[in-house]
Parts: structure tokens; sequence; C-alpha cells
């Protein structure tokens, strides 16, 4: 959960989330959904209490890092005591514990990254930052739920985000996914809900709305933040509607799932 782009780039004093939330709270009580949220350390200092709404409301509350910034920004040793950091004053915010991550851009990118490593020993529990899509991650990130453990460092389940099925392995959230029909959406996530995978829909606050987009934004990134933008709330919520969504903590048993898989240090940096 952030407002649109990253800090350098960002409006100053947008209130854009303020006004957001209250309706994505609204809109998911609707559809009778249940979600996780992985928010920005410096979003919940500037909103504590629309956080604290959230987690009141049901939702699940997890870690987007502190400003929207890739994670190779840190040193693996840096990025790992940051990480604990976030998730501290993160549970000192909701009085929760904050068990999940997911990194700016995707961008721990790969299992042989060393900082996957280090979110383990800073204390989540599942991390849901591989893509298995072209483009947002590598296509031999794993699919399905999966348990990586570093011995003397502990384990951490990753949960991939949903993509469409085919050799280009398109992702099904962002700009793709709201181009895409819904039935394709629907089609993707049935399949791998029987291939005995998560199917993770991953949706921005402001890819709900029809309000345009505050920021500097030209060229690329523009086109990214804004097509298929209009409407796609209301495509949207009969997918919701129609089937049974809920927190990722919830949807893995509070216990870390999927098959083991022993990582040793080392890969990218």
């Amino acid at each position: 959960m952030e407002e649109w782009v990253e800090p350098a780039r960002r409006p100053a004093l947008t209130t854009e989330l303020d006004v957001l939330i209250p309706w994505l709270l609204g809109f998911l009580a609707g559809a009778g959904v249940r979600a996780t949220f992985f928010v920005l350390g410096e979003v919940a200092r500037r909103l504590p209490q629309r956080i604290r709404e959230i987690h009141a409301a049901g939702h699940e509350i997890a870690s987007h890092g502190d400003l929207h910034l890739r994670a190779e920004r840190l040193a693996p040793d840096a990025f790992a005591a940051a990480a604990r950091r976030w998730r501290l004053e993160m549970e000192d915010l909701v009085g929760a514990p904050i068990h999940g991550f997911r990194a700016p851009e995707w961008s721990l990118r790969h299992p042989g990254n060393p900082r996957l490593a280090g979110l383990a020993t800073a204390g989540f529990r599942y991390d849901s930052s591989l893509s298995p899509a072209w483009g947002a991650g590598r296509l031999d990130n794993p699919r399905f739920p999966t348990r990586f453990s570093w011995p003397g460092r502990g384990e951490l389940s990753e949960l991939p985000p949903l993509c469409f099925a085919g050799r280009a392995r398109l992702p099904a959230g962002g700009w793709t996914g709201r181009l895409a029909p819904t039935s394709w959406l629907r089609r993707a996530a049935l399949r791998l809900h029987r291939e005995g995978g998560l199917p993770l829909l991953t949706v921005h606050p402001w890819e709900l709305v029809d309000r345009p987009c505050p920021g500097d934004l030209s060229g690329l990134a523009r086109l990214f933040h804004d097509a298929g933008r209009r409407g796609f709330h209301a495509r949207l919520a009969p997918l919701l509607a129609g089937h049974r969504w809920s927190t990722l903590w919830e949807a893995i048993g509070g216990a870390p799932p999927g098959s083991g898989a022993s990582l040793a240090e080392g890969g990218e940096r």
C-alpha cells in the first residue's frame, strides 16, 4: 500500500490514501473480503489511525518496507537490521504481530538473494516478493508456496503472486491484470487453486479509483499507472464476491506451508 510513486516523485502533502482507505474498507466489506495490506512505514507514520482502522476491520497488516525503495539499495546485513526495525515499528502501531513482507517493485527477485535470509532473522514468517512472472520476476521462481530454510538463521515461507498461464506467464496484477478480462483473472486463480497453489491477487488502492494520478509521471510510467484503471473496481467486484478470499496469514494456516528448500548464502546482491 503506497501512494502512486516513489517519494522523490510524489507530490507534497498528497492525501490520496487518507481518502482511499475508508472507501477501500467499504468496498472490501461489501464483497465480504478480508485482505492483507502491505504497508509502507512512511505511510503508517503519516496515517497511523487509518492503519489501525484497517487492522480493526479484520484485515492483516504486513510490511512493504519503509520508503518505496528497492531492496538492493541496502547491503544484506543492513537490510536485515532495517527489516527488523520495520516489523517492530508496525507491531507497535497496530498492537499485533506482523508476519509478512513484500519488497517494493518485487526487488528481491529470486531465491538466491541473501536478503531473504535477512527477513527470516528479522522475525518475518513469510515473504511475497518473488514473482514467477515475466517482467516482474523470473520464470524459474516458484509458482506454489515454498518454505525456504537457512541453517542457523531460520525459515521463511514464500507466497508468490498470481500470474497468467502460458509461455509468457504475465503478471495477473498491475497493468497487465487491469487490462485482462475478469474471466482471465478468475480462470488463472481457479487453475492455480486446482493445482494446489495459493491464488494471490495483488491490487494497489490507487488502481481502484478513476481519479488521475497526481504524481509527476510520463511515458511508460504513466501508461503502467493508468492503463485499464478506469472502471477496474467494478470489474473486480464480482470476482471478489464470487469466491472466498482471505488474508495471507490465515490462508497458510498461520504456519509455514509448502515444500522445503534449504538455501545456501550467496546469490544476488
